[in-house]
């Protein structure tokens, strides 16, 4: 170990020296200095050897380190001459035997005369006629390096057991200075690919922060060539779904919407259908996971009469119902995979066969299909048929969930008040800063559906022509999945009721409650009938 042999080399210093003891430590401190300030491996390498070959009157020196990747064998990392040359062809003029001992033994290697001694039967120390040969491992940090190797062909005692302990000495702060300098490299390495990571990632910085800085400033109801009336909003992720209706609207493919529940899935498909090329003909919108699947088929594509049992007469089905037109499929994936094959042949040869019929119908119509599921992992968990999604999936369009446009809260709330207005026949209610902000701290699980039946409630159950958010339910008490969606005639007669209630069953109170006459009052109440 380096502690232990350099402590010894220090304890023979200290027992008295000569005058080539004192010149070689002289030349040790100095070269330790220049190491420190070599700018690189290479003059850190020729420094060295150099000052070994001069120091212990050696022909030649050779440096090896451990193997590159994939070689097995050390590397010459640098030849000196006693001249401070390079040596040509190192690899060829050391002696895989000296070398192989040394750093299977980890400890120096001495012959005086290679020739005579027991280095005398290795072939590559004949074939290269070495007298004096030194190695000694180059280790540092408890790895051993490679070796440093002194040799001299021409003349036998160049090095002696005397020169051993300089030479490990030498060879220990010589091992330091290149582990040192490697990880000064890995260092500089590391740091030039992370400035180049940074730079890197600074540009792509740039450059998204310039497309988002110019989408957003093409994002704007305004470059739109369709207003989308029907569809609230201009918040970020409802501009960017405009954006992408107003690109395939005007298309034949089918396109797939993708939201939660609750998220206007079918408001959009209608508007697909609205602004595109088929508004003269039929909407036609199915609630797949609605019918019973026994039913679905023919539902779908229709029947010729005496199909079945009850089928006492001929149907055409949904699907020739939308001819010329747009079919809406709302929540695809719970479609039986017998009839999403059915479903797919229908899309690839645009004709329908009735069911318990021959004939073939052709139908021309564009389909707009939609789910609440992901669609890879519906096909990956056997829901949807891969060769059906990537059918439907021309174009997939994703619907933001109302916790992704909260800035729409304020609109989306005074819309629903003016419904619930009409639906009382009085003026609409004001909602507080207070509602909105409790209404943007809300999940919404539910999301545009769970705000209107949130908004309604309110509206019915309020006295006041403010709305604060004292009447809103505990968010842990509604519904998250499948709220029902109230019609203005249910909202009406939500609010007929919530009054009377109030009222104690006084129709005068009630009828004051709603902001409405007492005739008002009997009129309404008798359509509930």
């Amino acid at each position: 170990m380096i502690p232990e042999r350099f402590a010894e080399f220090v304890a023979r210093l200290r027992r008295g020296s000569g005058e080539r003891d004192r010149a070689r430590l002289a030349a040790v401190l100095e070269l330790n200095r220049a190491l420190a300030k070599a700018p690189d491996r290479r003059t850190l390498l020729e420094l060295l050897l150099d000052e070994a070959v001069r120091l212990f009157a050696a022909e030649r020196g050779f440096v090896l380190l451990a193997p590159d990747a994939g070689t097995e064998r050390l590397r010459v990392a640098a030849a000196r001459t006693l001249d401070r040359e390079s040596v040509q062809h190192a690899e060829k003029k050391v002696s895989s035997t000296v070398v192989d001992r040394c750093l299977r033994d980890g400890r120096a290697v001495l012959s005086e005369d290679a020739q005579a001694g027991d280095l005398a039967a290795s072939r590559s120390v004949a074939d290269l006629k070495l007298r004096s040969v030194l190695a000694v491992p180059l280790r540092a940090a408890e790895l051993t390096l490679g070796c440093l190797y002194l040799d001299h062909r021409f003349h036998a005692g160049v090095f002696g057991v005397d020169d051993l302990p300089w030479l490990e000495a030498f060879a220990d702060q010589a091992a330091i200075a290149l582990h040192l300098h490697a990880l000064l490299e890995q260092v500089r390495a590391h740091s030039r690919r992370v400035e180049s990571d940074n730079l890197r990632l600074a540009a792509e910085v740039a450059a998204q922060t310039e497309r988002v800085t110019r989408l957003q400033a093409e994002l704007t109801r305004g470059g739109l060539r369709h207003a989308y009336d029907e569809i609230l909003g201009d918040s970020p992720a409802v501009l960017r779904l405009l954006h992408l209706l107003d690109r395939v609207v005007d298309g034949e493919y089918p396109v797939l919407l993708v939201g939660e529940s609750g998220t206007g899935k079918e408001l959009v498909a209608r508007a697909v259908w609205r602004h595109g090329r088929r508004a003269a003909g039929p909407w036609v919108a199915v609630n797949v996971a609605a019918i019973q699947p026994e039913l679905l088929e023919s539902e779908l594509f229709g029947h010729v009469r005496g199909a079945f049992t009850g089928a006492d007469r001929a149907r055409d089905g949904l699907v020739r119902r939308a001819e010329g037109g747009g079919l809406f499929l709302d929540e695809v994936t719970e479609m039986p995979l017998e009839l999403q094959a059915k479903l797919l042949r229908f899309l690839e040869e645009r004709a329908v066969r009735p069911v318990g019929g021959d004939l073939v119908v052709p139908v021309d119509l564009r389909v707009v299909a939609a789910t609440n599921r992901d669609p890879r992992r519906a096909v990956q968990d056997g829901k949807l048929r891969e060769d059906l999604y990537w059918r439907l999936a021309v174009v997939t369009v994703p619907l933001p969930p109302l916790r992704d446009r909260r800035e729409d809260l304020p609109l989306l709330t005074e819309r629903f008040l003016a419904e619930a207005a009409a639906a009382r026949g009085a003026p609409a209610r004001r909602a507080t800063p207070a509602l909105f902000d409790a209404l943007a701290r809300r999940s919404w699980p539910g999301n545009v559906r769970e705000l209107r039946n949130a908004v309604y409630r309110l509206d019915a159950l309020a006295q006041d022509a403010e709305l604060g958010p004292e009447l809103l339910e505990p968010e842990a008490l509604v519904a998250s999945a499948n709220l029902p969606t109230l019609d203005l005639a249910q909202l009406e007669q939500l609010a007929l009721r919530e009054a009377l209630r109030v009222a104690d069953g006084n129709k005068a109170e009630a009828a004051r409650l709603l902001g409405i006459s007492r005739r008002s009052l009997y009129d309404r109440m008798g359509r509930s009938d």
